[in-house]
């Protein structure tokens, strides 16, 4: 007689309710996250976050960590994050107008206490979406605070459909803060509308650093699934592995 465990078990009906779950056009998103080390498994970013779209969102055209990005719908978000290793608590809110001639605008701000002190931090972008998969912005972010930063930069991201797999989510951004210049670089190869391999590049004054990535989405129904990553920052004084789970509802 062959024994069943309890994982096994686990697997089997998580299959079996991902082959059974419809990918519904949804227009509410919330999810619940954790980010962490393994090093210091303890000492991660707890997250929460919420969106509206003001009109249904597809699910079954594009992978989807992608859904929303490329609906290019109007927006409101609001989300919340705590880091116990820095004694820091940020909420916020957020929202982007997409007009009919493709501009849009979006417009957040920030709330953050890291122990004794409070920050209020905002941000504005300005973008077009040039076609049905890229876009281009210009953003600024400041403050109401003294010790609050101002910064500003502009992003560009890709999305190149491809005939054998979904695609692969091309992106960079530059960022100018502190009189620095930072530069960033990813690319993210979706095997499956579920899975996806990257590597992406960041450099500041000083020097750059590359990291590899994974990342899976596994469907558990028609309106909830579960995010797993990993990611690998390739420098020898950075130990550990990055992880990160996320349950997700879309309804």
């Amino acid at each position: 007689m062959k024994l069943i465990t309890a994982s096994t078990l686990v697997i089997a009906l998580l299959s079996a309710n991902a082959m059974a779950a419809q990918d519904n056009a949804y227009q509410h998103e919330a999810s619940v996250g954790y980010l962490t080390n393994s090093d210091e498994m303890g000492d991660g970013i707890l997250g929460v976050n919420y969106r509206y779209y003001a009109n249904p969102v597809a699910q079954n055209t594009s992978p989807y960590a992608l859904n929303g990005f490329l609906a290019q719908e109007s927006n409101i978000g609001a989300h919340y994050a705590n880091f116990d290793a820095l004694d820091l608590d940020t909420v916020g809110v957020d929202g982007t107008y997409v007009f009919d001639s493709n501009w849009f605008v979006g417009l957040n701000y920030q709330r953050s206490s890291i122990g004794n002190v409070d920050l209020n931090t905002y941000g504005v972008e300005l973008g077009y979406y040039v076609n049905e998969q890229t876009s281009f912005s210009a953003f600024f972010d400041g403050g109401t605070d003294d010790n609050a930063e101002e910064n500003y930069g502009l992003n560009i991201r890709r999305y190149l459909e491809l005939d054998s797999t979904p695609g692969i989510d091309l992106s960079a951004g530059w960022v100018h803060a502190n009189s620095e210049n930072n530069y960033n670089l990813g690319a993210d190869w979706y095997v499956t509308n579920s899975w996806s391999v990257g590597s992406g590049y960041t450099r500041d004054a000083e020097d750059g650093d590359f990291d590899i990535r994974t990342a899976y989405w596994l469907r558990i129904s028609d309106d909830f699934s579960a995010n797993f990553a990993i990611s690998k920052i390739i420098n020898e004084d950075i130990d550990g592995v990055g992880l990160g789970i996320t349950l997700t509802g879309r309804f």
